[in-house]
């Protein structure tokens, strides 16, 4: 081997031995920091094993007191002629089913709702919040930080701001459900596109298209799959967050668990937690089907 030649393979060694001592350097500095911020975090939120062990037994204690006081022998009786129910029955319990049952409906409405018109909004932004989409830098800019500030706020507080504005009620939770989900939806439909091909647009930009008609046919039809996929995922999360917004009076039925927890604390705290379970649960279960199969034709296509 020529002299040439060893000094190449010597100047490479030493060149990815320098790069091998970097990124340990690196990777020593990040680990220092993440244990610094975890020791600082752990210590501002006063988090000690002895205090954990000691609040884990007051969570069965609140459950035991609202668990229901069901009797075996009247288990399944129902309304006597007089039109009560009789008590340690699952009729008993379950006195507001109806009540409950209609607030859920009106729950799963506002998180349809608010992901349409969320989905709606995302997906008119995400162009031009694509860097290499954008017709133009400052739109670009003002997208990305409208984006920004949407999905900033959490969904409680717009939905207490919102209260304040319109009144309770279910368009508050909508309109601040929609509101964050612009947000969320935006920044994920923005980099989908940002990893579309760009060569489908650049054909009908030489053809004479607009911008437009560049973004509806040239990439439109490749991010439909991943932007429905999203989409339907926002729908689960918007779902559980319909059912928390109501603590602050936007409607559904956290409305109702926020009035039986605060006036009541008795077993109907359980029977309507149950029935939020079962319902986040079931949609969650449809919706995950549902975006899967979207996939999966997409794929055998």
């Amino acid at each position: 081997m020529s002299d040439t030649s060893t000094n190449a393979v010597h100047i490479f060694e030493r060149h990815r031995a320098e790069m091998r001592a970097s990124k340990r350097a690196m990777n020593i500095l990040a680990l220092v920091i993440f244990l610094i911020c975890l020791a600082l975090s752990m210590w501002i939120s006063n988090f000690t094993p002895e205090r954990l062990a000691n609040g884990v037994p007051r969570i069965f204690e609140y459950f035991q007191t609202i668990l229901p006081g069901l009797q075996w022998d009247v288990l399944f009786e129902g309304r006597n002629e007089a039109g009560r129910a009789t008590p340690g029955s699952l009729t008993y319990w379950y006195t507001d089913f109806w009540t409950y049952m209609s607030l859920i409906w009106e729950t799963i409405l506002m998180a349809i709702t608010a992901s349409l018109l969320g989905a709606f909004g995302a997906f008119v932004l995400s162009f031009p919040a694509a860097h290499n989409f954008a017709p133009a830098r400052w739109l670009h800019w003002v997208s990305r930080r409208f984006l920004e500030i949407c999905r900033g706020i959490p969904e409680i507080l717009l939905a207490l701001i919102l209260v304040f504005m319109i009144g309770i009620g279910p368009l508050a939770g909508v309109m601040a459900i929609a509101i964050h989900t612009v947000g969320a939806l935006g920044k994920l439909f923005a980099e989908v596109n940002e990893n579309a091909s760009s060569r489908p647009v650049e054909g009908i930009a030489a053809t004479g298209g607009t911008w437009v008609q560049q973004m509806l046919y040239g990439v439109v039809p490749q991010v439909t799959p991943n932007f429905t996929s999203y989409a339907l995922l926002r729908f689960e999360i918007n779902v559980r967050a319909s059912s928390i917004i109501g603590f602050v009076g936007a409607g559904g039925i956290g409305q109702e668990l926020n009035r039986v927890i605060s006036f009541y604390s008795d077993d109907r705290v359980l029977a309507v937690l149950i029935l939020v379970v079962l319902t986040v649960t079931v949609i969650d279960l449809i919706s995950e089907r549902l975006r899967l199969g979207f996939i999966g034709r997409e794929n055998f296509a």
